[in-house]
Formats: structure tokens, C-alpha cells, sequence
């Protein structure tokens, strides 16, 4: 069971890092060379990952990266929009100067050398969520990012080059508490997806 697990989390997150497009095929073939396990192993983490609506099962051909329809990315904008504004809100309210200031580490300093922007947008936010240190609100926000992920992946790289600036802004009306600045700022950030 610990190995299924090891496997399900290592593909989770892969798929939450847009290692995998929308639409691609991952086989459990692949799965069991990759990670030197069993088909019954790479199996279950697999469907788990179905079960979760990361994953589509198609019988002997393989797993297919579900692609978000656009009632699917409203939905996920909606819950992002309630959930963020409430981190900015929490750590307003409850973090210490030195935490908020350690979100700037966060930022990448050159936008042009971020490898996957989706990755580095992602690790800013989940970043944000962490320091709440809510475990619920964490796990939320790390469940709609992952799923979001796919989301960015239909976003021009015009756009995703302008995301470390809204999170320099973010960071910035934190480390000022001003907690409706950073709610407009965090709304605009995701308005823009």
C-alpha cells in the first residue's frame, strides 16, 4: 500500500506541475518502468487519479490527462477566487512581518527564467496558502491549484510573463496589511486566466 501511495502522490503532483498536457496518454506500462512497480501498483494510482478527475480511463489503450471544459475552468475560478482572497485576508490578519516577507522569495527575479510558468505561479500560491498554517485551507488550495494547472496551460505566455509582477504587487500590500489591496490585487491576478 505504501508504494501505491508513493506512486499515486509522484503522479499527482506531476500532473498538478503540468508535466502532463490535457489530452495525453500515460500508460501503466510507462507508469511501472518509470517506478520499477507492479501493473497492479501503477493500476491503482492510476485510477485513484481517476477517481479524482485528473485522469480519464480508457480501456486497453491507457490514461488520458482530462482536459477542462469551460464550465469546469469557471467553476475552479469561482472556488479560487473564495479561497485565495481568504488566504491573503488570514495572513493579513495573523502573520508576522517576517513570514510576509519571505513570500518574496517566492517570486521569480527574471520571468524569462522560469521554466514552466504554471509551476512557479503554482508554488507562489500554494507558498501563500502554507504560511496560514490552516491545514484545511492548505489542502484546498493545493486540490484547485492542481486542478487549475491544466487551466494554465491555455494561457498565452504574454499573460504568464506578467504573473510575477501581480505577485510582487501581492506580496507587497501583505507586507504593507493592507488586506483589501491584496484581495484586489489577488482577484486581478486571477481574472486574468
Amino acid at each position: 500500500m505504501q508504494r501505491i501511495d508513493e506512486v499515486y502522490e509522484s503522479l499527482r503532483e506531476r500532473v498538478f506541475q503540468a508535466e502532463f498536457k490535457p489530452n495525453e496518454m500515460i500508460t501503466e506500462r510507462e507508469i511501472c518502468d518509470r517506478y520499477s512497480v507492479s501493473r497492479v501498483t501503477a493500476g491503482e494510482a492510476l485510477h485513484r487519479l481517476c477517481h479524482e478527475g485528473h485522469l480519464t480511463a480508457y480501456p486497453r489503450t491507457g490514461y488520458m490527462v482530462t482536459a477542462l471544459t469551460p464550465s469546469d475552468m469557471t467553476r475552479l475560478k469561482r472556488l479560487r477566487m473564495a479561497l485565495e482572497t481568504l488566504v491573503v485576508r488570514v495572513l493579513c490578519a495573523e502573520c508576522q512581518d517576517e513570514q510576509l516577507r519571505s513570500l518574496y522569495g517566492l517570486i521569480a527575479e527574471d520571468p524569462n527564467t522560469v521554466e514552466r510558468p504554471s509551476a512557479a505561479n503554482r508554488r507562489f500560491h500554494v507558498g501563500l496558502a502554507r504560511l496560514t498554517c490552516d491545514p484545511y485551507l492548505i489542502d484546498a488550495v493545493e486540490n484547485v491549484l492542481g486542478a487549475a494547472s491544466r487551466v494554465e496551460q491555455y494561457v498565452s505566455p504574454e499573460k504568464q510573463a506578467t504573473w510575477q509582477d501581480c505577485h510582487k504587487g501581492i506580496v507587497d500590500a501583505l507586507c504593507a496589511r493592507d488586506a483589501e489591496l491584496a484581495v484586489r490585487l489577488m482577484t486581478e491576478d486571477l481574472n486574468q486566466r
